[in-house]
């Protein structure tokens, strides 16, 4: 975009944006200076065209996106962690190994070690698949479970619905820090939900553990047990 400057009923320009911006930094220009962008119909103060800003930027240290209007933030968004298919690829490497030892002994035997890989292959893409069609979403607000390829299911708990959580790691998610979060709640048509190979999973529970009380306190849940 390109605009024209007109400052004192002189018209100045054109310039492009970051051109006026650096006017008006250095003290040439005047924010409140009418300007007259590319297909405009009239002069607008040049505060007013879309895109200038007169604030600095660090690229390294980009401003937080603007708040939801509704108050509702993510706490973590993502998918199942890709190590849950470790075994598989422990199971599959020790087989095709073995088998190649074999042909080295006994050339005949290639066509065995090409159709175990080939299924080898497509086992780990399904694997992949599978887990990559799974989202978690998890905010200020609720938890939810979004997973399908080419049709969707979403599972859904609200926050002030939730009981109770639970984390658990299993030796080797421990290894990579990861972990297995079940969540409890009082809906009777979602009763739990289970966020499988989630990173950081103690320190994601705990911050789960601390929305759920400020929601809690916030609409006056109480938690009652009918006997």
């Amino acid at each position: 975009m390109r605009l024209l400057i007109n400052r004192e009923g002189r018209q100045m320009g054109p310039y492009t944006l970051e051109e006026a911006r650096a006017l008006v930094l250095s003290g040439q220009l005047s924010a409140t200076d009418w300007a007259w962008p590319d297909g405009a119909t009239q002069w607008i103060p040049l505060k007013d065209v879309p895109g200038f800003s007169t604030v600095s930027v660090d690229p390294a240290n980009p401003p937080p996106p603007p708040p939801s209007p509704t108050g509702e933030e993510d706490l973590w968004r993502g998918h199942p962690s890709q190590i849950l298919n470790l075994k598989l690829y422990l199971c599959w490497t020790v087989v095709l190994l073995g088998v190649l030892s074999a042909v080295v002994i006994r050339p005949d035997l290639w066509p065995v070690l090409a159709g175990l890989a080939f299924i080898a292959l497509l086992q780990i893409v399904v694997r992949n698949l599978r887990l990559r069609s799974v989202q978690y979403v998890i905010t200020t607000q609720r938890v939810r479970v979004v997973s399908g390829l080419l049709s969707k299911e979403i599972q859904e708990i609200e926050l002030f619905r939730v009981k109770d959580t639970m984390v658990q790691q299993r030796f080797f998610q421990r290894i990579f820090g990861l972990g297995t979060i079940t969540i409890l709640s009082g809906d009777a048509h979602q009763p739990q939900l289970i966020l499988r190979g989630i990173p950081h999973a103690v320190d994601l529970r705990e911050r789960i553990r601390q929305e759920v009380m400020v929601l809690r306190q916030r609409y006056g849940v109480r938690e009652m047990d009918v006997m």
